[in-house]
């Protein structure tokens, strides 16, 4: 029965379990704006009519999100949904195995397991993983490739390639080469995986090993390659269409966000640094800060490779999520917290050998670390369950039933065109309307999408790439087709959030989107 406790299949299955029936059970099931969810109902048009979502085109999630929709199970939501908590559990359990190879010898098969576990429950159960793995996004997936990526660099610095495990050190490299097509932003990961190739060439680890591994990064990242095929087929969600290296690149480089890269204040930078302190606090709790800043202290005094790899990636990624300039930025973070998680492990490690007297300090106090982990369940549900937070399914349900025949919407932002652009173009309803985004049509790559997807709507020439040239391309619109009634949308700020939306026709409708 110990052998059993002690082996990695359990090691690996007990966190997948426990962290999976809870994101079962917590997971949305209709479109939400919950835990900064905005953009799922452009990722699940875009799964459903294979298409292109906003930059950077997430070709990995997009692909997988067309695979799972095969999968026989519950309604297109909940399929989806399926990619974002299923690899954040998986994860979970990976982790628990990986955290093993950073502890010491000196303690026993037993106590490892125990602190693998409980390394494992920590990553699964922190509230931020929890709350992006019961939502339509990509950081649940993400969190498995970020986790894939940390026992690539463990390899890299612990073990030489062999003929038995070379397979490993390619699936690893692969698996970067789709996180790349998943979220960009794990690239930051790259000057400790060169760190680490060097690293390993210094230990006699072959050219031609690591060369392999490059391949392996490269053929993950032709998943690339399924923007401009799809682009060339039009589908209506199709950001950039990026049939052309010019489209390709805006969408892959996140043009329209590139600005948001230092866009703020140096006051907001002090004031972002000092909240840093508190989100790893709401995180993994005081218990939690303490045993991460104490195995922090430990193992970065022991300047290996690897410490030094862990202190490079909490700081690249904690910089980054201060200077970028939006307010969902903390979701850059996750790799943040991963690393702080194995600093815990390191905390747990050196805790449990603890004896005050005969008393055993260290291992009570890491099985009251336990407790406060399952204590604060509930509170963690009470703060990101999404479900009874579904203002965007109703405002798409309720407007595309009421609103008049063959109506053109004319839209203002994400918040009003990514819940109509699910219902609309990927479950088709009301295939009689025309959903347009009146920002993009400043865009000649928009015009185009737009004159594929409405053949028989009249639009005006396309005469320029400018924005300001174009500007008003998309209010010409309506003029061009007085057959059609027409509904604008306007978000309004009161102390609501408020979807305003008036017809020609003389109806009008009012949405509060603000889940109060």
């Amino acid at each position: 029965m110990k052998k059993f406790l002690s082996s990695k299949g359990f090691i690996f299955l007990l966190p997948v379990s426990i962290s999976g029936i809870f994101y079962f059970f917590t997971a949305s099931r209709q479109l939400t704006f919950a835990n900064y969810g905005g953009d799922g109902g452009d990722f699940l048009a875009a799964i459903l009519t294979a298409g292109i979502p906003h930059p950077t085109g997430y070709p990995t999630y997009t692909l997988l999100g067309i695979i799972f929709q095969h999968f026989p199970l519950g309604d297109p939501y909940f399929r989806a949904g399926l990619l974002s908590w299923l690899p954040a559990a998986l994860g979970a359990g990976l982790l628990a195995i990986g955290a093993q190879k950073f502890l010491p010898e000196n303690i026993s098969p037993f106590q490892r397991t125990i602190i693998s576990i409980i390394s494992g429950l920590v990553w699964g159960l922190m509230p931020f993983l929890w709350s992006q793995a019961v939502i339509i996004e990509v950081h649940g997936l993400q969190s498995l490739f970020l986790v894939l990526t940390m026992w690539w660099l463990l390899f890299l610095f612990k073990e030489a390639p062999n003929q038995k495990n070379l397979f490993l050190f390619i699936l690893f490299s692969f698996c970067f080469g789709l996180g790349i097509g998943n979220h960009i932003t794990i690239l930051l990961f790259l000057p400790a995986i060169l760190f680490g190739f060097f690293y390993a060439s210094k230990n006699g680890n072959s050219t031609r090993h690591i060369i392999y591994q490059i391949i392996g990064i490269l053929l993950g990242s032709l998943v690339y390659l399924y923007l401009p095929l799809r682009a060339s087929h039009y589908p209506p969600i199709n950001w950039g269409n990026p049939q052309t290296f010019q489209g390709f690149w805006w969408v892959v480089s996140g043009s329209p966000y590139q600005k948001l890269i230092s866009n703020i204040t140096s006051i907001q930078v002090i004031t972002r640094i000092s909240a840093l302190a508190g989100l790893i606090m709401e995180q993994f709790g005081i218990p939690g800060i303490i045993l991460g800043i104490l195995g922090a202290v430990q193992y970065t005094q022991k300047r290996n490779p690897v410490s030094l790899a862990l202190l490079y990636i909490f700081l690249a990624f904690s910089v980054f999520s201060i200077l970028y300039g939006t307010d969902d930025s903390l979701a850059y973070l996750l790799a943040t917290y991963l690393v702080f998680v194995i600093w815990i492990a390191v905390g747990l490690s050196i805790l449990i050998s603890n004896k005050w007297k005969k008393y055993p300090v260290g291992k009570i106090l890491m099985a009251g670390y336990f407790v406060f982990i399952l204590v604060n369940i509930p509170k963690t549900i009470q703060m990101i369950n999404p479900r009874g937070h579904s203002e965007p399914a109703k405002y798409a349900q309720s407007l595309l039933e009421n609103v008049p025949k063959n109506a053109i919407i004319l839209t203002s932002s994400d918040d009003d065109s990514f819940p109509l652009w699910y219902y609309h173009f990927g479950l088709k309803i009301r295939p009689d309307v025309k959903v347009i985004v009146l920002p993009l049509t400043q865009f000649q790559w928009y015009q185009q999408i737009l004159m594929h997807t409405y053949p028989k709507l009249n639009f005006p020439d396309i005469i320029s790439q400018t924005a300001n040239q174009n500007q008003n391309w998309g209010e010409r619109i309506p003029e061009l087709n007085p057959q059609h009634p027409v509904c604008k949308s306007n978000i309004i700020q009161t102390p609501n959030r408020l979807i305003i939306i008036v017809c020609s026709t003389g109806e009008s409708f009012q949405f509060d989107i603000s889940g109060k």
